[in-house]
């Protein structure tokens, strides 16, 4: 077989490869309806309507100008001077709502799976440059099938594979400089000026990464700095500058809206800055040793010891297969001799040094945060969100894995070679596809036919309540929200105290876990008169019931106005 048919099978397999995992990572887009899981994705999804609608971020719920406190939007929305607005960061909705004005709604749902191929395949390239053609073309399989990777790009509207892929991008362009050397190649001495123009676009791609995850720019800070420490004397100046000069010049937008959707340029959805009250924040020894600088280096809390335990729980025994993968391929790299007389040590040991920092950070940063995503807090599944927040170790660590199926490639030869090492990335595939899919709790069958069960009680509770009504839940707002509006909890005084008012504008329900008695009769008999209401249970859904709340006012419209 020639070479340039050899080249051809190559991208003929690639190609083949790259589709197919764009439909599998489609699965859920594909096969459910949609609706999504977490609050998260519901609240992107909707953004990124609104903005291909209308190019905002911002829209009014009319009921928070009534009672005044904000208090209907679901979680993962917040409400700034009556606006909802996003509750998370702003580069999700706003890149894939600009995508959806040119190829419709329906593409929004398919864009993280058409990134995270893209980005396997700058993976492959970026480390073919640096160290060879086989190892790169195993590392950028190896992301496709990396069950993290898989998951993440599988749950189609979280951000966090997005993020990863811009950055991965910019690393390729950075690193591998396609036109810098397409112009010295061809000797374009009047295009000089261009070699300088990977370098500016790897650093407006990092800065739309930081755009769509705002606190990932603590460690693409940190890695940027070992990076240059570590390749000293070689620190290409002119490129960094121009690099870091485009990042933030790309970061000027943002920066001008967040001023205007929540009144602070450095504000995000979570709060002011990177604070996310999502979760419960440690006090313990880090946080007294670090004293002022806690907030500024570590804003979701600083507790070593519940960071190693958190690590240890979803970042390596959660997929220990892969871990173990991971250990034998840096036990055997230490113990090859052959390695010596390679060109390629210094840059491995850069790798190892960068991927250790990260690693480092990342496991401190959100490992430290006791993140409560779950019912049972006691669950450990795969969608948990430490899972997904670790996602750039989980990528870093294909490429020993890499390595390893190269380096034992290497006991075979011909078409020997090239079979051991697609028996080897089929078997990762298999391995991974049954944590992706069979995973207990949130793998994609399981969370195919929750979806499956929220569209139909969605359906029946449009069918039951009229269109001006209000749903308070206390967790179904993430697949009710935008059919109805929501308020979430029910248990809580200000909510109870805002329904007190809403009743005179709007039907008001509640959709949750079935009531016992006592705590209904509590509620009709104690809570709910005196702010004039009432409750009746409308119709069950398994362990969970739509219930009604009725004005007992007889001056309230819902007495003379039925649905």
């Amino acid at each position: 077989m020639t070479e340039r048919s050899s080249r051809a099978l190559l991208a003929a397999a690639v190609a083949a490869a790259c589709a197919a995992f764009f439909l599998v990572y489609s699965f859920l887009p594909l096969t459910a309806p949609a609706r999504f899981n977490s609050p998260d994705e519901t609240s992107n999804a909707f953004f990124a309507r609104l903005f291909a609608a209308k190019s905002v971020l911002w829209t009014v719920e009319p009921l928070n100008l009534v009672i005044k406190e904000g208090l209907v939007h679901p979680r993962s929305v917040k409400v700034v001077d009556n606006f909802l607005v996003p509750g998370g960061f702003l580069g999700l909705p706003v890149l894939y709502g600009t995508a959806a004005k040119v190829l419709g709604d329906r593409a929004i749902p398919f864009m993280t799976p058409l990134f995270a191929v893209g980005a396997a395949l700058a993976w492959g390239i970026l480390w073919s440059r640096r160290f060879g053609r086989r190892v790169g073309i195993a590392a950028g399989a190896l992301l496709l099938v990396q069950p993290a990777w898989w998951y993440s790009a599988s749950r189609t509207l979280q951000p966090n594979v997005l993020f990863a892929a811009l950055a991965i991008f910019s690393a390729c362009l950075f690193f591998v400089a396609p036109v810098r050397a397409a112009i010295e190649r061809r000797k374009l001495e009047g295009l000089r000026l261009l070699r300088l123009t990977d370098a500016a676009l790897a650093g407006m791609l990092l800065g739309l990464a930081v755009w769509v995850r705002m606190s990932e720019a603590y460690w693409i800070a940190l890695g940027i700095i070992v990076l240059v420490v570590a390749a000293r004397p070689k620190v290409p100046w002119a490129r960094l500058a121009v690099f870091a000069a485009t990042a933030a010049f790309t970061l000027v937008p943002l920066f001008i809206m967040h001023s205007a959707v929540y009144g602070d340029a450095f504000a995000t959805g979570y709060g002011n800055g990177l604070a996310v009250p999502a979760g419960e924040l440690p006090h313990g020894m880090g946080e007294r040793l670090l004293g002022p600088l806690r907030p500024v280096l570590f804003p979701l809390g600083f507790a070593p010891r519940a960071a190693l335990a958190h690590f240890w729980t979803y970042g390596i025994a959660f997929f220990g297969w892969w871990s173990a993968l991971v250990a034998c391929a840096g036990a055997a790299y230490l113990a090859d001799k052959r390695l010596a007389r390679k060109k390629w040590p210094r840059d491995a040991a850069v790798f190892g040094a960068f991927s250790l920092a990260v690693a480092l950070w990342l496991a401190l940063f959100y490992g430290s945060w006791n993140v409560q995503d779950n019912p049972d807090p006691a669950a450990v599944t795969i969608g948990s969100s430490y899972i997904r927040y670790w996602l750039p170790i989980a990528a870093l660590s294909t490429l020993p894995v890499a390595w390893l199926v190269t380096r034992a490639s290497e006991r075979f030869a011909g078409r020997k070679r090239v079979l051991f090492a697609a028996a080897f990335i089929v078997c990762a595939a298999a391995a991974s596809a049954a944590d992706v899919f069979w995973s207990p709790g949130e793998g994609l069958l399981a969370v195919r036919s929750t979806l499956r069960r929220y569209d139909a009680v969605v359906a029946r509770i449009l069918a039951l309540t009229p269109k001006n009504s209000l749903v308070v839940a206390d967790s179904a707002d993430k697949y009710i929200f935008p059919d109805r509006p929501v308020m979430t909890p029910l248990r809580a005084e200000e909510n109870y105290a805002a329904l007190a008012v809403i009743k005179r504008h709007a039907y008001i329900y509640y959709y949750g876990i079935t009531f016992p008695q006592q705590d209904l009769d509590w509620l009709r008999g104690e809570k709910l008169p005196p702010l004039g209401l009432s409750i009746d249970p409308v119709e069950a859904f398994g362990e969970e019931t739509l219930y009604k709340l009725p004005s007992t006012d007889p001056r309230d419209p819902q007495q003379v106005l039925q649905p």
